[in-house]
């Protein structure tokens, strides 16, 4: 009778103590009502199945009764005898106690309690005492004795000590007091192939009898045939028997799909590649690392440090951190940081570089040599070059079957002709002057008779009107519309008006393996580029160099180049304006491999001037160098004046206070 006393009061201080008498505490540390049961979730996590001992069914969104089995068909729960309505899980409650390290979280009315390692574990009771050993708890009001192991208690008497279970590691997210709201919880979602449809992470996206897309809950899942079911990695779909058959001959029952959830109409996506997209009104750009991300803005441009970018039509300025308007100097806004691309999932299976086949496929060859496609993932192709098998079968060519041991023989699948892979590799910023040779999409196609290959004239179309650039006879030069070319002069005329010519520059040969550039560079041919904002001239050597100036004239000596508008006076050093006696010095041309040199300045995304000087602008899209460090600009983009001096037209000279001094430095 005393002992029956002690049991009771036993329970009764556990149940006090403990608070958690009626509830189910799941893997992951949320909690269930008593007489419910946990069930895992297609996220991962865990829900609770209102019935006691139920069987979760493998969609994880439903359960159902003790002693039934779940028809995920017809959604209902069937044994021998009944039929019954299928259950919906409820979400779990998950309030949490915070452990001292801030990091960890046990379930609400649970303890925290260092662990042997350090870490921190959950005794499953309120305000419990955590033993000395660090493995074991007692509750509130009772006393750990460890050589007994049990909890003494001088009211109740001894009772057997608590385990304790690993705390949750908290995400990053939840380590803040506040949690701003915010969209991007689903940035980790897969798209599915038709761009539309998107499936929680940790789950396989399949198409549906409809040709919509499904969501199987598990991650890498092999898609069924029939459109409805699917199954582990590495296991086949036994349709007869409605299993999944692994390698091993184990065999575990299907899952049905979920239907997936469709993206919002402001949500259609922008392909960087077949396997990484960003938002709708944001721009793919290069990461440092080569890799893609998004920058927050509709046809952005990416900046050479390759972590910012600026809004359309403005320039990266490195130097300041900002992005400048260049028909007005003194506007700038700030730059922004790139964001995560999405992830795609990827729609086909490719067998060569010509030649692919959908996603759940394998690529089998025919006995012409082509290839073709069996039905079935990670198939089996048959000897005969014209049937293929599930996986873990074997061919047998004499019955036309699959068969394999211990197991039914099943009719063999007859192989689809692969698809082709597109092979227009040419950008949608381009246009073709023949089948392999493109050009910018706003310049002229003009063939180079002295090399016998297609050049592009650096001359915007009039897209309205079909207008374009005239390719002159020598094949190297080129005229806007309407301008007849001088070859005496070397010069295009209209009437009496007269300006320089354009050197045209070799065309862009598409090549099926050809590394695409970014649209922030400038293309000299397949394998060549300068930065945005410099232009493609020839060196000595015959290689490309890169000159520091937007549509700039390449100098004959291969060596120099000039601003546009202006010609290269060799003699001299300078390039020379045409309508006035105003000169600069010529520009040296930089290979394509020139690195920025610690002893220089940058003044934006491909022009730079020594530390010893500082960056003027010559015109509203080039920059020169003043020979004066940290010096003043002047208004007429033509002189400079010292630091701590001022422009003063009306001298012609530099003022500082009641002195002054001439001009001696023009850009």
């Amino acid at each position: 009778m005393i002992m029956k006393t002690v049991r009771a009061g036993v329970v009764a201080l556990l149940c006090v103590c403990l608070n958690v008498c009626g509830a189910l505490i799941c893997p992951d540390g949320g909690m269930c009502e008593d007489g419910s049961t946990c069930c895992q979730t297609p996220s991962g996590g865990y829900g609770c199945c209102p019935l006691p001992n139920a069987e979760c069914c493998s969609d994880h969104l439903h359960c159902c009764y003790q002693g039934t089995l779940c028809d995920l068909v017809h959604s209902k729960c069937v044994n021998k005898t009944h039929i019954l309505d299928w259950v919906e899980k409820v979400a779990t409650k998950q309030q949490a106690v915070i452990c001292p390290d801030q990091e960890s979280e046990c379930p609400d009315d649970t303890t925290c309690c260092q662990m042997p390692d350090g870490s921190w574990g959950c005794c499953a009771m309120k305000n419990a005492v955590c033993c000395e050993d660090k493995r074991h708890c007692c509750p509130q009001g009772t006393k750990c004795d460890l050589e007994h192991s049990r909890c003494v208690s001088a009211t109740y008497g001894p009772s057997p000590l608590w385990r304790k279970f690993a705390a949750r590691h908290r995400k990053p997210s939840e380590r803040t007091a506040v949690v701003p709201p915010t969209d991007s919880s689903d940035i980790r979602d897969v798209i599915c192939p038709d761009k539309i449809s998107t499936c929680p992470d940790d789950t396989t996206c399949c198409e549906l009898e409809a040709g919509s897309y499904g969501c199987c809950p598990m991650t890498k899942a092999v898609c069924c045939s029939d459109h409805l079911h699917c199954c582990p990695e590495a296991t086949t779909c036994d349709l007869v028997h409605s299993m999944c058959v692994s390698a091993n001959g184990v065999m575990v029952k299907m899952a049905t799909k979920i239907p997936a959830t469709s993206l919002k109409q402001k949500e259609k996506l922008v392909p960087c590649n077949e396997t990484v997209a960003c938002a709708s009104g944001t721009t793919c750009c290069k990461t440092q690392e080569g890799t893609w991300a998004c920058c927050p803005l509709p046809k952005a441009v990416c900046c050479e440090d390759h972590a910012h970018c600026c809004p359309q039509d403005t320039v990266c300025n490195l130097a300041a951190s900002t992005c400048d308007d260049p028909a007005d100097l003194s506007v700038s806004v700030p730059w922004m940081v790139k964001v995560p691309t999405f992830p795609i999932a990827s729609p086909n299976q490719k067998c060569d570089e010509t030649s692919s086949c959908p996603d759940g496929s394998t690529c089998c060859r025919l006995s012409s040599g082509k290839w073709a496609c069996c039905p079935l993932p990670q198939a089996v192709c048959c000897a005969d070059q014209e049937h293929c098998c599930p996986q873990s079968y074997k061919c047998d060519l004499t019955h036309k079957t699959c068969v394999r041991s211990g197991l039914p023989s099943m009719p063999w699948f007859r192989k689809q002709s692969a698809l082709k892979q597109s092979d227009d590799h040419t950008p949608v910023d381009r246009h073709m002057c023949d089948d392999k040779t493109s050009c910018p999409k706003d310049d002229t196609c003009c063939f180079m008779n002295n090399l016998g290959k297609w050049g592009c004239c650096p001359l915007p179309k009039v897209r309205h009107a079909n207008i374009t650039a005239v390719c002159c006879k020598d094949g190297d030069h080129c005229c806007p519309s309407g301008y007849t070319c001088n070859e005496k002069k070397t010069s295009c005329t209209k009437a009496y008006h007269e300006i320089p010519w354009y050197t045209k520059q070799e065309a862009r040969v598409v090549k099926g393996s050809e590394v695409v550039f970014g649209d922030e560079d400038e293309k000299c041919d397949s394998t060549t580029s300068c930065a945005s904002g410099s232009a493609c001239c020839k060196l000595p050597t015959g290689q490309w160099g890169c000159c520091p100036l937007v549509k700039a004239v390449c100098c004959e000596d291969h060596e120099h180049c000039c601003p546009q508008g202006y010609t290269c006076n060799l003699e001299f050093g300078t390039c020379v304006k045409p309508s006035g006696s105003h000169s600069v010095p010529l520009t040296r041309l930089q290979t394509h491999t020139d690195t920025r040199s610690e002893e220089e300045v940058l003044c934006d995304a491909s022009t730079r001037c020594l530390k010893t000087q500082s960056c003027c602008r010559l015109s509203d899209s080039t920059w020169a160098c003043c020979p004066y460090k940290e010096a003043v600009c002047c208004e007429d983009m033509k002189h400079c004046c010292p630091v701590g001096y001022k422009c003063d037209p009306e001298v012609q000279g530099c003022t500082k206070a009641s002195t002054s001094m001439w001009w001696e430095n023009s850009l």
